[in-house]
């Protein structure tokens, strides 16, 4: 008896497992598709400028659109299915996981004499929810341990300074900040401004690029020409020179700020843009 019951429970679960796999599937799919029609509607709409913008005011092309079954169709699930299907598959994920756990625990419970984990299937539910809390805080310890690592990296170019010196990256940034050497952007994971040069590309394409980037290059000591791998070991040689942790005299502080804007600036695509512009190979 208790065979025929762990049959016929591991069955149950094997079925709900293919029908909601496949929903989800089919959520799934309808969502990207819908998403890929909507996007394809707005760039439509973004090339059209003006002109479609007034026809969509006009309250005959409503009226012509509605008559029109097909394109009012499409259109009604290209903005409703993208936002509902979201939800509907992440509720699907939480029901197949619920329901299939109770079954296949079931199943082992009579064929293999295990204790069931739940007395009821809202137990299950619960279990989801908690497995999607440890994935979550998974993936914070990660994001964390590949800033921490990003953060070693820069500053083991400065003579041993490591992460370890604070108890959590805020004191790193609030230390950085109030020491007037920058700031660290954790949404980019890049280093924020440290001087007058900026940090991005977009930043020098104005007037006087040319003479920022032969300042920079002035700055670390460099060659006009010099490649990515010359400027950055400039930049490790003059950093740990004029480090105030390791440089006392008057004026190091303000120096090594100006170092570090002039790296900042000197990278790889204004390096690129630098060498179109001067004809430098």
């Amino acid at each position: 008896m208790n065979k025929i019951l762990g049959y016929f429970y591991k069955g149950l679960g094997k079925f709900f497992d293919l029908i909601l796999t496949f929903l989800i599937v089919v959520v799934n799919i309808a969502v990207d598709l819908f998403s890929a029609i909507r996007k394809f509607f707005i760039y439509v709409i973004s090339m059209g400028g003006c002109l479609i913008i007034l026809i969509f005011l006009n309250p005959f092309a409503w009226v012509g659109i509605a008559r029109n079954r097909w394109l009012s169709t499409i259109i009604m699930l290209a903005i409703i299915v993208p936002l509902l299907g979201n939800v509907s598959e992440s509720f699907l994920k939480y029901i197949h996981y619920m329901v299939t756990e109770f079954f296949y625990d079931r199943a082992d419970h009579y064929l293999l004499g295990k204790e069931n984990e739940f007395e009821n299937i809202s137990g299950y539910g619960r279990a989801y929810w908690e497995k999607k809390e440890r994935e979550r805080i998974k993936q914070e310890e990660e994001k964390r341990r590949r800033r921490e690592e990003e953060f070693n990296q820069r500053f083991k170019e400065f003579g041993g300074f490591t992460w370890t010196t604070f108890d959590d990256f805020s004191q790193f940034d609030e230390f950085f900040r109030q020491a007037g050497y920058g700031y660290y952007d954790d949404e980019s994971s890049n280093y924020g401004n440290y001087g007058n040069y900026g940090n991005s590309s977009s930043q020098g394409q104005g007037y006087g690029f040319k003479e920022q980037y032969e300042s920079a290059c002035d700055t670390l000591g460099v060659n006009y020409s010099a490649d990515k791998y010359e400027i950055k070991l400039a930049y490790r040689k003059m950093a740990k020179k004029y480090h105030p942790d390791l440089n006392k005299e008057e004026g190091a502080k303000e120096k090594f700020q100006k170092i570090n804007a002039a790296y900042e600036f000197l990278n790889d695509s204004n390096i690129e843009m630098y060498k179109k512009m001067s004809g430098v190979n």
